[in-house]
């Protein structure tokens, strides 16, 4: 099991940690994007996930999976390949939980934001980093 041993714990929480610092980048540009110059909510969403992946990358292959002896080319091409996975299933989520649901949206992003926590975790640990 990919979560099992305390090694597989201790990476979910740096990564959780990393994931925090990248989210407050992606938040921050949603909630200034849509409440001070009205951007629609998937465009506000999109512009601050790109930003949040920019951040996250540097982190996880940093201080999440040490991945510093890497090629930094290669590891960020497979962490932006993930990051759009993780785009698309974090706008396909908001347009559910927000355009269809009528979730407010900083709600609806919450929710989307745990699903692609669990879903790029389990990519990039395995994929992107290796490990």
């Amino acid at each position: 099991m990919l979560l099992g041993t305390q090694s597989n714990v201790a990476a979910l929480f740096r990564y959780g940690a990393a994931g925090v610092v990248g989210t407050l980048a992606h938040y921050t540009m949603l909630l200034s994007t849509v409440e001070i110059f009205g951007l629609s909510v998937l465009s506000a969403t999109s512009i601050g996930f790109v930003i949040g992946a920019v951040v996250n990358h540097e982190l996880n292959r940093r201080f999440v999976f040490d991945a510093r002896g890497k090629s930094y080319g290669h590891t960020a091409v497979k962490f932006m390949i993930i990051a759009a996975v993780g785009f698309c299933i974090n706008l396909a989520a908001m347009f559910v939980l927000n355009s269809l649901f009528a979730l407010q949206y900083v709600v609806a992003q919450v929710l989307a934001t745990g699903l692609v926590f669990l879903i790029t975790f389990l990519l990039n640990k395995s994929w992107t980093f290796g490990t």
